[in-house]
């Protein structure tokens, strides 16, 4: 299960073929390359990809779809996942996309007070455009990033947040990330954290989705738990190509302990991945078995 459950954590291509994305993207309208990942990318993925079963069974289990359905979905998916990296180096390249922001007062409001809060995010829609969209004005927005991405990925990222008050914290085997966290809290800022996808030996909580139990890392909802901060969880979904929509819910569990209330943020969290997925059900991004507990 451990090998099904295996992420690489980074984006495809060497930094030298990002490099060249980039550079490409800033001659190269937006749908041509869309229609050239379409044409010479996506059957590539859909053959020899990992993902294409899970992907199906997410879609036949979890969705209900029929078998001719699941597999059109199998395609949308993978073709929407292709747009989505696209976007991404198209705004590393100096593009600029639209955002439709819900219930951007519930991010600004917190933004503008003394404490710390967290941002609960999952591997749906393209969460990275966020970073690059709600800006941190009143207080640093520090941002969960695995270390082993790519070199030119990596400084993009950089390069996006030259000039704002948006800081990366690099996921390490050393544990590093940990401090970086408490200390960004303990300094009110705010800081994002994927919160979908479990690593070896992480403590887990069960939650109902999409019909059946799925696990999550226990760590981001016990720690919000323990502080008793605010916390959101945000989503952002491709809405049409050069489009995306923002959704933003606070969570506020009750409870008389961590462990109850820690319960209560993970099946929030869940529960709001799962109404925003049924509303963009090609944008699930998670290949691998995820129901499997």
């Amino acid at each position: 299960m451990a090998e099904e459950r295996a992420w690489q954590g980074k984006t495809d291509g060497t930094s030298w073929m990002h490099r060249g994305l980039i550079k490409l993207m800033r001659v190269i309208p937006l749908r041509v390359m869309y229609a050239f990942a379409s044409v010479f990318v996506l059957p590539f993925y859909l053959l020899f990809s990992k993902g294409t079963k899970p992907m199906y069974h997410f879609f036949r289990q979890r969705l209900g779809y029929a078998p001719a359905k699941a597999c059109w979905g199998v395609c949308r998916n993978f073709h929407r996942f292709s747009q989505v990296v696209l976007d991404k180096f198209y705004m590393f390249s100096g593009g600029k996309l639209d955002f439709l922001v819900e219930d951007r007062d519930l991010y600004e409001n917190l933004a503008e007070q003394e404490a710390g809060f967290l941002i609960l995010s999952a591997h749906v829609g393209n969460y990275e455009v966020a970073g690059y969209t709600l800006k941190a004005t009143n207080k640093r927005y520090n941002a969960l990033v695995f270390a082993g991405e790519g070199e030119a990925v990596m400084q993009n990222r950089q390069k996006m947040f030259d000039g704002t008050n948006i800081h990366m914290i690099l996921v390490k085997s050393d544990l590093s990330h940990i401090f970086a966290i408490e200390s960004a809290l303990n300094n009110g800022e705010s800081v994002s954290i994927p919160s979908d996808r479990v690593v070896e030996n992480q403590k887990t909580v069960a939650c109902d989705f999409f019909g059946a139990p799925a696990k999550f890392p226990l760590g981001p909802f016990a720690l919000a738990a323990q502080r008793d901060i605010a916390v959101l969880s945000i989503h952002v979904m491709k809405q049409s190509a050069r489009q995306y929509h923002i959704f933003i819910k606070r969570l506020a569990p009750q409870g008389d302990s961590v462990r109850e209330r820690a319960s209560q943020y993970a099946r929030q969290f869940a529960n709001h991945i799962e109404s925003v997925v049924r509303q963009y059900p090609e944008q699930w991004f998670n290949y691998y078995e995820f129901w499997q507990i």
